[in-house]
């Protein structure tokens, strides 16, 4: 797959002080856009409707959706002198939280909806969707994405964790054959997240040599495996249908609930069979102070709670694969590991949060592939799941 499967096209500009309502732009409109005629795909005046989302290092993702119109200002006189100003006007206020430099991204997807992607300057959210679809030299005025640069750009796992992050995971279109694979194996039915995770591991082809690209593709290929399976399941109960709204929600809540839960879970598994892989001593879920569960103690329980054994031999591991404001949860696991780790499949964090978790002593732990989202100065307190091997043998040889 390749993000020509999700966007027919692609258009991008920094943000001009004469683009911001704040700053003068004439009532709600953008200038200089002739380039958006590739995006809309006609050189006629089109309205319609776009969903904004401004990403921003310091809040929440925000979202809006409103109506647009996309117009040649000098219509009238165009057929007489042959000029054409086109604009894109927008309704409401939405843009008075952008500032000037953020990034634009409009895109079109294969169902023709429009979203508009505002990414604060410098943020892990810009680098991120830079990324995601190789955007190098970028000014004030609009340029589009070729329909071959689209078809070139491939679905690794960075393409489709920042599309989770930026809110496009839905898109992703199933793969007929993984259907039939994933009902001949569970016959319609969810496996256990263990059950899964071996399923999904038994699926691909890789060697051991590479930690980090091993993880990636495991964690890939079930991800994949479990979305064809619950596109059946889901369709299969949708055409059924149901009695009332509550059973409705009910199902809807369930839904959203396995998709959350089944990703730590599954991360936890493919890393403890990496570590089984590379033969380190580990407990994963063992028990320390007030009952507290980390994820992973190295070399093992007993060792964490032998009064005599070397504490600083011990190295304990977090897991979340969304870190966000969870990563304080695991500050309290492990009182006799002061140095704590932490993976994360997170692209892009903060530079404010990262030097946070460096006050606070927690390691960041982050797939080889995902580290081109993040800043040169943070790069140095990041380690690779292959450094973070290394690390752990260095102190407790198998």
């Amino acid at each position: 797959m390749n993000l020509a499967s999700i966007f027919s096209s692609v258009a991008h500009k920094k943000m001009a002080a004469v683009d911001l309502p704040q700053n003068g732009s004439n009532q709600h409109e953008i200038n200089g856009v002739s380039a958006l005629k590739e995006l809309f795909g006609t050189s006629q005046t089109t309205k319609g409707k776009i969903r904004w989302h401004y990403f921003s290092d310091d809040r929440d993702p925000e979202h809006y959706s409103d109506s647009f119109t996309f117009y040649d200002a000098r219509a009238k006189g165009s057929v007489r002198t042959g000029r054409s100003e086109w604009r894109f006007y927008y309704s409401g206020k939405f843009l008075e939280r952008v500032r000037e430099g953020d990034l634009l991204v409009i895109v079109c997807d294969r169902k023709g909806a429009f979203d508009a992607l505002l990414l604060e300057k410098e943020s892990g959210w810009e680098r991120a969707v830079r990324q995601l679809f190789q955007l190098e030299a970028t000014g004030p005025s609009f340029r589009t994405l070729s329909h071959e640069s689209l078809v070139r750009k491939d679905l690794g796992f960075l393409e489709r964790k920042v599309l989770e992050e930026i809110g496009f995971a839905d898109d992703l279109p199933v793969v007929v054959s993984d259907e039939d694979t994933v009902l001949g194996a569970f016959g319609g039915e969810f496996p256990s997240t263990k059950a899964m995770s071996a399923f999904a591991r038994s699926h691909v082809e890789t060697g051991d040599s590479d930690p980090d690209e091993t993880l990636t593709a495991w964690i890939s290929r079930e991800e994949e495996l479990f979305k064809a399976l619950e596109n059946v399941i889901v369709l299969k109960r949708l055409r059924e249908g149901f009695d009332n709204t509550e059973d409705f929600v009910r199902f809807s809540l369930s839904v959203l609930n396995r998709r959350k839960s089944r990703m730590g879970h599954a991360l936890q598994n493919h890393l403890e069979e990496i570590f089984k892989r590379h033969r380190l001593r580990f407990t994963p879920q063992a028990r320390t102070e007030r009952n507290n569960s980390p994820d992973f103690i190295f070399p093992g329980e007993r060792e964490y709670h032998n009064p005599i054994f070397d504490q600083s031999l011990l190295v304990m591991l977090g897991v979340k694969s969304s870190a966000k404001d969870r990563w304080r949860q695991i500050l309290a696991e492990a009182d006799r590991i002061p140095q704590k780790h932490l993976f994360t499949l997170e692209p892009g964090i903060s530079v404010s949060q990262t030097s946070e978790m460096m006050e606070k002593r927690v390691q960041l732990v982050i797939p080889k592939v995902l580290h081109a989202t993040y800043r040169t100065e943070q790069l140095g307190i990041i380690r690779s799941l292959a450094d973070f091997i290394s690390y752990v043998r260095c102190k407790n040889p198998a």
